[in-house]
């Protein structure tokens, strides 16, 4: 071997440690492959690249955006996710039907859905709050909330009649966007500057990376797992409220694998965090990188559809992000204890 060729090999790693930020070249060459996979079948697929369908994209992104953007506080605060996502909004969606179809209007079985989202929250982040694993806790409260959504609508579709004050959110547009898709970018952004900017935002922070510190310094898990997870069992119900509004009716599988081609919800909701890259430990992320991890989502089931990939290879996807996401922070966090 030459001098040059020892000269340079430490001068061309120092060069890729600049680029890449320290990260192994395993963690750049995952993520370099995914990018090519993805670019490869977004270039290929026929139609993509259109306003139309970029429309379609944020839409689609809407309304596990806003689910996510929820579950990002409770994720951020360092107790893990909610498994009863997709519950709280099957019960949420045969609430506000049943008050639709009563004719209570809109305002009135709006109020009345977000207040059971609300006992539904509140509920779950006692019992966390106080202890309760938050994975033993939700399953046993998707269980509970389905249930009752079930026997409530003794498991039939709960219509309501058009025309009713509720379309304006299911199916109404403003310039051509529709409203789902204004209200997950006006709720994206405000959860961004809670976060951000307030003194409850830096308690989510702080609790989530440090609870320990947290303790010390007055601010405990239990008020924080009850704000929390009522602030995600809020989105899930305002997400169920769009969907019946959009359809006029309510079923508690709305919200399941079997009416949703690309998965169940509450796994969609947890890969769009995951992918989104909030640490599932807490205290790193924010409600931005989740909005922006739906979209990519999105993106990614939308070019499947296009490509003619019918659920199963969707389904697949979706898992497969979520494995691929646990590896990549799994690297970069052996990565960074190695560079301490």
């Amino acid at each position: 071997m030459n001098n040059s060729t020892i000269t340079n090999t430490p001068q061309a790693m120092s060069l890729f440690t600049r680029l890449t930020g320290g990260r192994s070249p395993l963690v750049v060459g995952l993520v370099a492959l995914f990018i090519a996979v993805f670019l490869y079948g977004m270039i290929t697929a026929p139609n993509f690249l259109t306003l139309f369908n970029f429309k379609t994209i944020i839409r689609d992104a809407a309304l596990v955006g806003i689910m996510a953007v929820g579950l990002t506080f409770v994720t951020l605060s360092g107790n893990f996710f909610l498994l009863s996502m997709k519950e709280t909004a099957a019960l949420s969606v045969i609430a506000f039907a049943t008050a639709m179809s009563a004719g209570y209007g809109f305002e009135l079985s709006f109020l009345f859905t977000m207040g059971i989202a609300a006992l539904a929250g509140i509920l779950q982040g006692i019992l966390i709050g106080l202890g309760g694993n938050p994975i033993v806790v939700t399953l046993g409260a998707a269980g509970l909330f389905f249930g009752l959504g079930s026997w409530w609508s003794d498991n039939l579709v709960v219509s309501f009649r058009r025309p009713h004050g509720a379309e304006w959110l299911g199916s109404g547009s403003v310039f051509g966007l529709p409203n789902i898709t204004i209200a997950f970018i006006i709720i994206a952004i405000t959860a961004e500057l809670v976060l951000r900017y307030t003194n409850f935002g830096r308690q989510v922070y702080l609790i989530g990376s440090n609870r320990a510190a947290g303790r010390a310094t007055g601010h405990e898990n239990f008020p924080m797992a009850i704000k929390t997870c009522t602030i995600a069992s809020l989105c899930s119900a305002f997400v169920a409220i769009a969907f019946a509004a959009q359809v006029s009716s309510a079923h508690v599988n709305y919200f399941s694998s079997s009416f949703g081609s690309s998965g169940d919800m509450t796994i969609l909701v947890i890969a769009t965090v995951m992918v989104g890259g909030n640490s599932i430990m807490g205290g790193y992320g924010s409600t931005l990188r989740s909005s922006l991890g739906a979209v990519f989502i999105s993106t990614v089931d939308n070019m499947m559809v296009l490509h003619g990939f019918n659920s199963g290879p969707r389904v697949l996807a979706v898992g497969l992000m979520i494995v691929f996401s646990i590896v990549v922070f799994a690297l970069l966090r052996r990565d960074s204890r190695a560079q301490e």
